[in-house]
């Protein structure tokens, strides 16, 4: 019996270190207008992350924000600079000609797909599920934490806020609005993909829990023969 607390003494600070401190929760990356791009041109790219997809994230040490841009076997991660208003990031970036899948490194929330920026030309930004569009819906009010700088708006669609987002999930893709061009309106807006942190339990997590009960098993087996 002792053998066995012992061993659970040492196998369940393991399985917690395995789980995230903060399982479960979501964000999404919105795009400010981004230009037409040339090749090797510096181009300052304005982006915000937004917990829930509505609101700053709420929380102590956020981790690495940042943009990837992949263009094959070439990759470019450039490190998001906080600007004074709350989840707003700048990047500079400067790229060769090729065709670039772009990411958002959102600290602990995780790397999420942000659409296709191709050199020279635009940001084809990925369509926003309705599941999501749905979460967003159905966040509750919160003050608003922004002045006249302000994140774009996320395009809700045809979703009705109060419907679970089990009951909305769409996988038909969502018409966004263009990448606006240099010297672009105010008014027009980039969206990106968001996609769910979903449950904490992946491989890696699995393997720990799994070898803990396994030796687990054993230990008590070989407690019974005896």
């Amino acid at each position: 019996m002792r053998r066995i607390l012992l061993l659970l003494a040492l196998v369940v600070p393991l399985l917690a270190l395995g789980a995230p401190a903060r399982a479960g929760g979501w964000a999404l990356t919105v795009m400010d207008p981004v230009p037409e791009t040339s090749p090797d041109t510096t181009y300052t790219l304005g982006f915000w992350l937004l917990q829930h997809g509505t609101h700053p994230y709420v929380g102590d040490d956020l981790r690495e924000v940042a943009l990837r841009f992949t263009d094959g076997e070439k990759s470019l991660k450039v490190t998001g600079v906080e600007l004074k208003e709350p989840a707003h990031y700048a990047a500079a970036i400067s790229l060769p000609k090729g065709t670039w899948e772009v990411e958002a490194i959102q600290g602990w929330f995780g790397t999420y797909p942000i659409g296709t920026l191709t050199v020279p030309g635009r940001l084809k930004v990925a369509p926003v599920p309705k599941e999501f569009r749905q979460m967003i819906a159905n966040q509750p009010p919160r003050k608003d934490p922004w002045g006249a700088i302000r994140p774009p708006s996320v395009p809700l669609g045809d979703v009705t806020p109060g419907v679970p987002p089990s009951r909305a999930a769409d996988p038909t893709p969502v018409a966004t609005p263009a990448a606006a061009p240099a010297g672009g309106s105010p008014g027009e807006t980039t969206t990106v993909a968001i996609v769910d942190q979903g449950s904490w339990w992946r491989p890696s997590y699995a393997v720990v829990a799994l070898l803990g009960v396994a030796v687990l098993t054993g230990l008590a087996y070989r407690v019974r023969r005896r």
